[in-house]
């Protein structure tokens, strides 16, 4: 491996940790509500991927041309400039977004799929480690105090490198669910699978001492969803059709009665059956979305049209609707939720085809992973469409690697078309 390659996988490496947030406190003055050098490390990668891609002929046409659907909510987040109702937030964020994208698609076009899974093997290792040293090297930080001004409630809560308990189960959640997949892709082979085992007890750990009721439901059903869906796999066509007919209705039924399930057994356990209050939240922030349902009060400040309203009806508003699907219709309406929405399904429609069809299947599990956890996760949680996130980066850049699969896959196709003769050809054709 040269020097430029070497470092492309270590700028690679740093930017999904940067994305991650693990970094974001180092950069960060204590006290600070914003930080100069978080800024400029996100914009410093977005302008080195944007270059990157300019550097290449062709290749930013290319990009708009292919890979048009997963910059569609970038767009209207950009667009919403001309209706937002604080200009210089959202200029700043839906601008990060930008670069952040950027990021995503310089990820797709420098790397193999299989390499992009490699990179990402590689960052649950630093991260778990990294995370579990500094709680022990530095407890004071790791873990929330009782003489946090803003999170004294959750002293005794493990928060690692983060700045909230929550975030911090929530990534090593994900990271646990990554960590699966190196297992059962013998990564590293024999001697890496074994390396996995420590790294899981670890992750296990560090979720529990979270104390994130969130994390845990994502810690087992990302990757129990995961393990049906391999295991779907390896049946027949038939036995596969048969399966997805008797457990579709199970799904919609759970998907029903979730809120309801999830409250009794939080009730089993001695928590708090509204989520902390945030059911009470959701129904005021309905309410609060009423006139900008459609397009929101622009990428990053429709908060504060919403925040107004909440005030008005509850008497004090959070900082957030503790709902990625709502606090993204705050900022760019119920069509952009749709946009992103559209894009995560055609992701995962396609990514589930793959594993099925044994076509790209790191990838494939790689994306369903993230998308899955998407999913679920902003249903109590808030990390949809945003910028400087590992989420929305890696939606993009299996996104970009699952296009080009499909694309890949229809001109093999119409070349065995055309080789079979004009009759198959013409067929191939139409």
């Amino acid at each position: 491996m040269n020097v430029v390659r070497l470092s492309e996988f270590a700028i690679a490496l740093f930017g999904l940790a940067f994305m991650s947030e693990t970094l974001t406190i180092l950069l960060t003055t204590p006290g600070a509500i914003s930080s100069p050098l978080v800024q400029v490390t996100g914009a410093g990668l977005g302008f080195y991927s944007v270059l990157s891609i300019l550097c290449r002929r062709g290749e930013a046409s290319r990009i708009i041309s292919t890979y048009w659907l997963a910059l569609l909510p970038v767009g209207f987040a950009i667009a919403s400039l001309v209706w937002t109702v604080n200009f210089g937030v959202t200029l700043r964020r839906a601008g990060a977004l930008g670069l952040t994208t950027a990021f995503g698609l310089w990820l797709a076009m420098r790397f193999t799929p299989k390499q992009l899974f490699t990179l990402v093997t590689v960052l649950v290792v630093v991260i778990i480690i990294a995370n579990f040293v500094v709680i022990q090297v530095n407890p004071a930080r790791a873990i929330h105090q009782a003489t946090d001004i803003l999170a004294a409630h959750h002293a005794g809560s493990w928060r690692g490198m983060l700045g909230h308990k929550n975030d911090f189960g929530r990534l090593m959640a994900l990271m646990f669910c990554f960590l699966v997949l190196a297992f059962l892709f013998r990564v590293g082979g024999g001697p890496g699978r074994l390396a996995c085992i420590p790294l899981f007890g670890l992750a296990t750990f560090m979720i529990v001492k979270s104390s994130s009721a969130q994390a845990l439901m994502l810690f087992v059903l990302v990757p129990l969803s995961l393990v049906v869906m391999l295991s779907m796999s390896k049946v027949s066509a038939t036995q596969r059709a048969l399966l997805l007919v008797l457990v579709a209705p199970a799904v919609v039924i759970a998907a029903l009665s979730a809120q309801a399930v999830m409250a009794w057994a939080l009730g089993l356990v001695g928590r708090d059956p509204t989520l902390t209050g945030r059911t009470d939240i959701w129904e005021a922030t309905l309410l609060g979305l009423q006139d900008i349902a459609v397009a929101g009060g622009g990428y990053g400040a429709g908060w504060e049209v919403v925040a107004a309203r909440i005030t008005a009806i509850m008497g004090n508003a959070p900082g957030h609707a503790h709902n990625g699907y709502l606090d993204l219709a705050a900022d760019i309406g119920f069509f952009g939720v749709g946009l992103v929405l559209s894009v995560m399904l055609w992701n995962f429609v396609t990514s589930f085809r793959n594993l099925m069809q044994g076509v790209l299947p790191e990838i494939s599990t790689l994306a369903l992973t993230v998308l899955l956890f998407s999913f679920i996760g902003n249903i109590a949680g808030s990390f949809l469409l945003l910028h400087n996130s590992i989420y929305w980066v890696l939606i993009v850049a299996t996104y970009c690697q699952l296009v080009n699969a499909s694309r890949e896959n229809r001109y093999n196709a119409r070349q065995v078309a055309f080789a079979d003769g004009p009759y198959e050809a013409r067929q191939w054709a139409t």
